[in-house]
């Protein structure tokens, strides 16, 4: 994959981590249930990242 989708599914997977976590804010579903499916996502990225190759986008 090219560096630009690599970085795009990166993002999409912080978008989504993020909007779970502001679910379980939200009342959507218990708080603890955002927390760990934000951070699972979260982890999951960062294993992608170090698989790809990508540094820090910073």
């Amino acid at each position: 994959m090219e560096d630009n989708q690599i970085n795009f599914i990166l993002y999409i997977m912080g978008v989504v981590g993020l909007i779970v976590l502001l679910l379980g804010v939200f009342d959507f579903y218990p708080i603890k249930y955002g927390v760990v499916g934000a951070v699972i996502i979260w982890i999951i990225g960062g294993g992608y990242r170090q698989y790809y190759g990508m540094g820090k986008v910073r």
